[in-house]
C-alpha cells in the first residue's frame, strides 16, 4: 500500500513479457510461468530487473532491465553495457540515467571476405577485441584461422557462411563440379600460394589433365 512521501521501489529477477533475449540467458520459470506479465508493476515508482543481459525498458521508463555489465557471448554484441542511476525522493523517482562501461577489449562480430578483414585488421586499434569472424569468400582457404589470429589475436570463433550461401551446402557442390579440373585447381593454388598461376604454370597443369584424362578414357 502506498504512503505519502514513501516511493515504492521493486527489484525482480524473472523474464517479463515481451523482453529480448540473448543467448546467454537460461530458461527461467517462476511459478510455473515462463514469464510474467508488466502491467501489476506499474503502479511502482521504479522497477529494477535482472535476468535479461539487454538494457531495455518494458511498459515505461520505470520498469527496467539495466542489463549485464560485460558482453557473455556474441548475440550481445551490439548492445550497449552500462549501469543505470536512478535518483529517487520522497515523491518517486527524479531521474534516469545510463552511464555506459566501455571494457578493455570489446566483443565484436565482423564479416567480409578475409583479403578484405586482414587489410582493415592492419588499421584497427581494437584489432585485440574478442571476435567471431564471418568469411563470405566461397572458395575454400588454407588455415584461415591462423591468418586471421595473425592480426586479430583473440578471434574465438569462425563461421563461413560465403561457403554454404546461395542454394545451400548442395548447389555449391553442383557449382563445384562445374567447374572445369584446371578451374578447381587454379583456385586452390592462388588460395594455397597466394597468387595466381603463371601461364606457364597454367600451360603445364592444362596438359598434364589433358594427359590423365586421356589415360582414363583408354582404361575405360
Amino acid at each position: 500500500q502506498r504512503q505519502p512521501g514513501r516511493p515504492t521501489l521493486l527489484m525482480s529477477h524473472c523474464f517479463v513479457d515481451g523482453g529480448t533475449a540473448s543467448d546467454s540467458e537460461r530458461p527461467l520459470t517462476l511459478g510455473g510461468a515462463e514469464s510474467v506479465a508488466w502491467e501489476p508493476m506499474q503502479s511502482f515508482d521504479y522497477v529494477a530487473l535482472g535476468h535479461l543481459h539487454g538494457p531495455q525498458v518494458r511498459g515505461g521508463e520505470h520498469i527496467r532491465y539495466s542489463g549485464s555489465l560485460l558482453k557473455y557471448s556474441f548475440s550481445e554484441a551490439t548492445q550497449r553495457k552500462g549501469v543505470t542511476l536512478v535518483e529517487v525522493g520522497s515523491e518517486g523517482v527524479t531521474q534516469i540515467a545510463h552511464h555506459p562501461l566501455l571494457p578493455r577489449r570489446d566483443v565484436r562480430v565482423l564479416e567480409g571476405e578475409l583479403a578484405q578483414l586482414l587489410a582493415q585488421g592492419a588499421a584497427d586499434p581494437h584489432a585485440d577485441d574478442y571476435l567471431l569472424v564471418r568469411l563470405t569468400d566461397r572458395h575454400a582457404i588454407l588455415d584461415p584461422m591462423g591468418k586471421l589470429r595473425a592480426v586479430y589475436p583473440n578471434v574465438l570463433h569462425l563461421e563461413k557462411p560465403g561457403m554454404l550461401e546461395a542454394k545451400g551446402r548442395q548447389q555449391l557442390g553442383r557449382e563445384r563440379l562445374a567447374f572445369s579440373a584446371l578451374d578447381m585447381f587454379s583456385d586452390f593454388f592462388t588460395q594455397t600460394s597466394g597468387e595466381p598461376m603463371s601461364d606457364a604454370q597454367a600451360r603445364a597443369m592444362s596438359e598434364l589433365i589433358t594427359t590423365l584424362s586421356r589415360e582414363q578414357e583408354g582404361q575405360a
